[in-house]
């Protein structure tokens, strides 16, 4: 009996050995991270800033002048080459719905188009524009928001949406006429119409049987 006790004892001091750094390491405290995604310490808030959209704002965009539109384009093409060229829109309009009901896919022997030009003097028009260069502009209202930007201590950048404003954007398209533009191209048509009335142009505006 005392020969199994002495040998207990040496293994009895072998588990609690092993047993201690368990306990110990268990009892250690978790760390716990914060709000903003740190560690034991709380992130605070070092710069706040507000973004503020300007109240008005120019977006500016390229376009291909169109050569097929509608008859709702084909009125708007009237009211912007009527003013470039300081004509009255009525008068271009009035002609171009007598030759060919604003389409311009209308033809009738060798005339094409919106005001229904022979090619020689639909070419004959072209040399004489000046300017292939076509410019329009639209003005639009909407709403946009202010943002707030929270800045943290520890790199976190937090941002939140803020109270709406009303912004005032102008639309500027830029665009050109090819270099050779088919007959039946609808804005460079309207263009000598105009330049013919206006008296800028190598095409009268007396040679339509239409009147302006």
């Amino acid at each position: 009996m005392r020969r199994s006790s002495a040998l207990a004892v040496p293994a009895l001091v072998a588990v609690t050995m092993f047993a201690v750094p368990t306990a110990v390491q268990s009892a250690a405290p978790a760390p716990q991270p914060n709000a903003a995604g740190g560690g034991a310490t709380a992130a605070t808030v070092v710069k706040t800033s507000r973004v503020t959209p300007p109240r008005r704002k120019v977006v500016r965009k390229r376009f291909k002048p169109w050569a097929k539109p509608s008859p709702r384009r084909v009125r708007q093409i009237i009211r912007w080459e009527a003013k470039r060229w300081g004509v009255s829109p009525s008068r271009l309009a009035r002609r171009v719905g007598c030759e060919s009901g604003f389409r311009w896919y209308a033809g009738n022997g060798p005339y094409q188009g919106l005001l229904q030009f022979a090619s020689s003097t639909f070419y004959r028009g072209m040399r004489s524009i000046k300017s292939r260069g076509v410019k329009v502009k639209r003005v639009r209202k909407r709403k946009v928001r202010e943002v707030r930007v929270s800045h943290y201590s520890d790199g976190t950048v937090v941002r939140k949406k803020g109270r709406k404003r009303v912004q005032r954007v102008t639309y500027v398209y830029k665009g050109r006429f090819p270099r050779s533009p088919g007959v039946t191209h609808a804005w460079a048509q309207l263009r000598i119409g105009a330049q013919a009335i206006a008296g800028r142009s190598a095409v009268s505006s007396g040679e339509w049987g239409c009147p302006a």
